[in-house]
């Protein structure tokens, strides 16, 4: 339940607070470079005097809708699903905290670790309740065109998901267990005057193909400066099987999980949704955003029937 979601959340803080605070030590950075850090690395990347300045990080679909930056952060998320109506379970909702890692290495080259975390699945009939962790995901992602003078930004990303086995409702493996997913991605970030815009495209291919359901994810990100702290922001995400898994058969076969799940559904559709809400600037280091996500698509192809979202963005 919630309280032991927020217990799960702050052990998975510990980690990313001393990430930050190695990366501050005193002594940590050289006298010939203040940018490099420790182990010599340039915790800055992207960000930073010289660098980019107008860092947004998108907020909904975070764990394909990849930020083109390269940055040293910690991203604490929280996120309230309500399933359909129409589901076989009649309704119900999700719980989920996650902590996301990114590491910068140089400039150009960071390391990502971007799933993880604590789902509680509460069903209204049918299937029982389960909580249990989400696979972890992780990789590396590098800038293959940087122009801070025009606030451009183009990288190029691989994770790997490590299945966990740690989801199963009903008989239902709700994560799957086959051999994990190869995930290569595409990433890219410019500004229009007060408007900044993202979009990312890539493959979440599974490497076991009867197992779980192979999709390419895409992502549309606008944002609007009201203020240097404020921005509006609007996204739109789509999910499209290209090889369907031949696990889950059957009426549940026409369904799938979108991102988080992937039950190897042997007939899901395209899942297409849309969002918005806003990120506040407390400084150029702590971002906080909230907001809302639901399908524009058929909701019977999908557990997706609306999202909300709240997360916490620490950055070096």
């Amino acid at each position: 339940m919630l309280p032991d979601l927020l217990r799960n959340a702050k052990r998975a803080a510990v980690p990313a607070a001393m990430l930050l605070a190695a990366a501050t030590l005193p002594g940590a950075a050289t006298a010939q470079d203040s940018d490099l850090g420790l182990f010599g690395l340039d915790l800055k990347g992207s960000l930073g005097e010289g660098r980019h300045q107008r860092y947004v990080a998108p907020l909904t679909n975070p764990l394909f809708n990849e930020s083109p930056y390269i940055t040293t952060e910690a991203r604490l998320i929280y996120f309230h699903h309500e399933l359909p109506d129409d589901f076989v379970t009649n309704g119900g909702n999700v719980d989920l905290v996650a902590l996301q890692l990114r590491l910068a290495i140089t400039e150009r080259l960071g390391f990502i670790a971007t799933k993880d975390g604590y789902a509680d699945f509460d069903f209204d009939s049918v299937l029982p309740d389960e909580d249990g962790f989400a696979n972890i995901a992780f990789g590396f992602k590098y800038a293959l065109i940087t122009e801070p003078e025009t606030e451009s930004i183009l990288s190029v990303g691989l994770r790997y998901e490590i299945p966990i086995e740690d989801l199963e409702t009903g008989g239902i493996e709700l994560q799957g267990n086959g051999d994990g997913f190869l995930n290569p991605f595409i990433t890219g970030a410019t500004t229009f005057g007060k408007v900044g815009v993202q979009t990312s495209f890539g493959a979440n291919i599974a490497l076991d193909q009867d197992e779980d359901t192979s999709i390419l994810h895409y992502s549309v990100h606008l944002n609007y400066e009201v203020t240097p702290q404020l921005f509006p922001l609007i996204e739109v995400n789509g999910f499209t099987p290209f090889d369907n898994g031949e696990r889950l058969t059957g009426a549940l076969g026409e369904v799938d999980g979108v991102d988080v799940l992937n039950f190897g559904s042997e007939d899901r559709d395209t899942t297409v949704t849309v969002g918005g809400g806003l990120r506040y600037r407390f400084t150029d280091n702590f971002q906080l955003g909230v907001g809302a996500e639901t399908p524009i698509t058929d909701k019977d192809d999908t557990i997706f029937d609306w999202r909300a979202y709240v997360d916490l963005v620490a950055s070096f």
